[in-house]
């Protein structure tokens, strides 16, 4: 065992490492390590080393219709570079233009006439996750603002269909923030992740909500209900990271109100309907991780 120098806050604490660890990252007495607390464990490190990139290769020829939930699924679990070789450029085409676009920190580094390398030229090391978190809920506040207002003046919903562009492109990123890091609170991850991919469905279909409103002119009482969704993704943002039971069972009470106003004749309605049930199973992730440690 060697006694090594630990910064904890401003606190300067002494501990024994084991000798053969100390020998391994090759640390002298005195030399500081990262201290992370993770509920009742302690996690130690070395400041100098850094994270093995990780690294693969994908064929994805005859792969279609699969190849960009494929690379998706790549870029979220956690990997740094990403080798596609493909037959013809037609075979990742598509996703050249809709998926790289919200593969935050991704870029082409080198490519040829039957291959290309995706690598993370940034890195998500220093990403506070639940700042992130807070970014994608503003995104949809504004979204359903937007929504609301462009069905009440009759507008083009462009602008609205864009912005579920920035929801999707950090909704993926925090999910591979969270499959190569977890979550502070670790025991938390799954229903974080889970939160992630509901926020990510939410704003799909509040862009299906506003392509269908182009087509045919919202009623009042489907403004409405617009409007209450966003009411109830505020009230979440709000008990989300600060566990508040009587919150919890007001966004419970209003979405049954919500969804009593729908009528269910339309395509809208239903669309409304799924939107509804997406945010209040927001609620049920955030009941299993909270109630018990109040």
């Amino acid at each position: 065992m060697q006694r090594k120098l630990v910064k904890q806050g401003a606190a300067t604490l002494m501990i024994s490492l084991p000798a053969k660890w100390v020998q391994k990252y090759k640390l002298d007495k005195g030399d500081e390590v990262n201290m992370i607390e993770e509920e009742d464990l302690l996690k130690i490190s070395p400041l100098s080393v850094k994270e093995k990139a990780s690294r693969t290769s994908i064929d994805v020829i005859d792969l279609s219709p699969l190849i960009n939930r494929s690379l998706l699924a790549l870029y979220e679990k956690g990997l740094d570079e990403i080798e596609v070789k493909f037959k013809d450029y037609s075979e990742v085409k598509d996703f050249h233009k809709r998926v790289l676009p919200e593969l935050l920190g991704f870029e082409i580094v080198k490519q040829t006439s039957s291959s290309f390398i995706l690598k993370d030229v940034t890195g998500c090391e220093k990403q506070e996750i639940d700042e992130l978190i807070k970014r994608i809920f503003l995104i949809l506040d504004s979204i359903a603002e937007e929504l609301v207002q462009a069905c009440e003046k009759k507008q083009k919903m462009d602008q609205v269909i864009e912005a579920d562009t920035s929801v999707n492109r950090l909704s993926h990123f925090c999910l591979r923030v969270l499959n190569k890091k977890g979550y502070p609170i670790y025991s938390r991850t799954n229903q974080i992740y889970a939160i992630i991919n509901s926020l990510e469905q939410i704003g799909d279909t509040y862009k299906a909500i506003a392509g269908e409103a182009e087509k045919e002119k919202s009623s009042k009482s489907q403004i409405e209900t617009i409007r209450g969704s966003r009411e109830l993704l505020a009230n979440f943002r709000e008990i989300i990271f600060s566990f508040d039971k009587e919150k919890l069972v007001k966004n419970a009470r209003l979405y049954e109100t919500l969804k009593k106003e729908i009528k269910g004749k339309s395509v809208s309605d239903a669309l409304l309907m799924q939107l509804l049930n997406k945010i209040i199973i927001l609620n049920n992730y955030l009941l299993v991780y909270s109630l018990g440690n109040e």
